[in-house]
């Protein structure tokens, strides 16, 4: 009866110095916090209405979502925002301080021309002092010529649109523009990726038409002419084919040869490029020669020193996903007579997973996304290289998700079903079209994004739960500052829906 006694006192006590180490725990404080809407003013929401003419079926990048720049356009020490939509008016926000912004969009001057737009781009593009605003366009909605816009900074909080004055007036199916000054004479020149608006089925892969300009887009080199744009990509050695699916663009010094070099990561079948500047005014494209391995459906692309050593690296997403369960219904990976005969047509070595190339220092990369755990994040499109914890190792951030799963393979094996299609189509639900319908039956799963914190041995750790960033959603465009001036760089994502 004493043995049992004191049994029971010894576990009664262990119960108590787990409690009360239970109570005492202090909850440690997340890295970054999501901002309400009614707290900072920014009510922006890009919000995809589904319309009959213009939807997912009818262009396939209609969920491919928008961009954000992030910029001090009145000189004021606080960095402002600019939101892109794609068919709601974009929105500029003025920091207030603390915090607190005001949307000047209407009173800025700032008006949407354009009915689908993309990227976005805060640059000071006369060499005035004040952040200009460059706008991408693209879509194919009737009666819309998809024009870039310029929005030009009249040093009062207020801008005047004069793309067509400084030749930037571009008409395509533009992603992104990235400015900067290729041929050391003083002024930003600017890159403009592109997507192409064909349908993927109807290229003859046997036929590479990487080396025949696109008259309609493509990937193009303006080079600026003291305040007049002028295009030079043929001359600079810059492919701008019907086949440049461009997702993404990175621009930095690969070389460390004092000039800027260009990474373009390529979505489908097309492989990315890599542009050594020959500090001529032309460019060499490379990749083959210094990258063994790449992305097969390359989307974000960031350029960043992951390990300290004075050379920047790249990172490109993909839409490998984690979870084996999302693996197996949205993933389809090429048999290896399709892999063969892209090599035989000059696409190189592409694989269904994220790319992290690790600058060598000696124009050659080593790809070691899979051993820096960073390979798999679903599908993915934003990516930025910084060091978002202060540690002095650059951190990894992957915007993700998209808002409709169009590779689900359920969905598109019961679509096919010719009895459920013929039902679709036969429906007399008048409230409903039968690419409403479609849409519906469509799964739609929000992703967390990814936050990977840099080990400092080549090795990442996704953080997004413990530094605060794991809420799902759909997100896209996404950009770094320091927003409230206190030392640490803070998060703005542009999300559908």
């Amino acid at each position: 009866m004493k043995s049992s006694n004191k049994y029971l006192l010894y576990l009664l006590s262990i119960l108590f110095f787990f409690t009360a180490c239970k109570h005492t725990e202090k909850a440690v404080p997340k890295l970054f916090d999501q901002l309400p809407a009614d707290s900072t003013g920014i009510n922006f929401t890009n919000q995809l209405p589904v319309d009959d003419q213009f939807n997912i079926f009818t262009y396939r990048n209609f969920y491919n979502g928008c961009g954000v720049a992030l910029g001090d356009i009145n000189n004021d020490g606080l960095i402002d925002i600019f939101f892109t939509a794609n068919v709601l008016p974009n929105r500029l926000f003025l920091n207030k301080g603390n915090f607190k912004f005001e949307d000047i969009t209407a009173k800025s001057g700032i008006q949407k021309k354009s009915k689908w737009s993309t990227g976005v781009s805060m640059v000071d593009v006369n060499g005035d002092g004040f952040l200009d605003i460059y706008v991408c366009n693209s879509g194919d909605i009737k009666g819309d010529n998809k024009q870039n816009e310029l929005y030009i900074n009249n040093g009062n909080s207020t801008f005047t649109e004069r793309a067509e004055e400084y030749g930037l007036a571009v008409k395509g199916f533009s992603t992104h523009a990235a400015f900067f000054d290729y041929d050391h004479d003083g002024d930003l020149d600017m890159f403009l990726l592109s997507n192409s608006f064909k349908p993927i089925g109807s290229f003859n892969l046997q036929q590479n038409e990487r080396n025949i300009r696109d008259s309609m887009g493509g990937h193009k080199l303006f080079r600026n002419d003291g305040g007049h744009f002028t295009d030079v990509s043929a001359a600079a050695g810059i492919y701008g084919s019907v086949i440049g699916f461009g997702l993404g663009v990175t621009v930095g010094d690969v070389n460390n040869d004092g000039w800027q070099d260009i990474y373009v990561s390529n979505d489908f079948f097309e492989r990315d490029y890599l542009y050594i500047n020959n500090k001529n005014g032309t460019f060499k494209e490379v990749l083959e020669n210094q990258m063994h391995s790449i992305s097969n459906a390359s989307m974000g692309a960031d350029m960043g020193d992951i390990n300290n050593d004075g050379h920047p690296d790249i990172f490109v997403t993909e839409m490998l996903p984690e979870l084996e369960s999302r693996i197996k219904v949205n993933t389809t990976f090429e048999n290896w007579d399709k892999y063969t005969l892209d090599l035989k047509y000059d696409y190189w070595n592409q694989f269904t997973r994220n790319t992290l190339q690790l600058n060598n220092g000696n124009n050659t990369f080593s790809e070691i996304g899979r051993l820096a755990g960073v390979h798999a994040t679903d599908w993915s499109w934003g990516a930025l290289i910084t060091d978002l914890n202060n540690d002095g190792y650059k951190d990894i951030f992957i915007a993700n998700g998209i808002y409709k799963d169009l590779t689900n393979e359920d969905y598109i094996q019961y679509i096919s079903n010719y009895e459920v299609m013929n039902g679709i189509m036969s429906s007399k639900d008048k409230d409903k079209s039968a690419f409403k319908k479609l849409i519906d039956l469509m799964p739609s799963n929000p992703l967390s994004n990814y936050a990977y914190s840099n080990n400092g041995d080549l090795t990442f750790t996704n953080k997004a739960k413990e530094w605060g960033l794991d809420a799902p959603g759909f997100s896209n465009g996404s950009a770094y500052a320091d927003l409230d001036n206190d030392g640490d760089l803070d998060l703005v994502v542009n999300n559908v829906n």
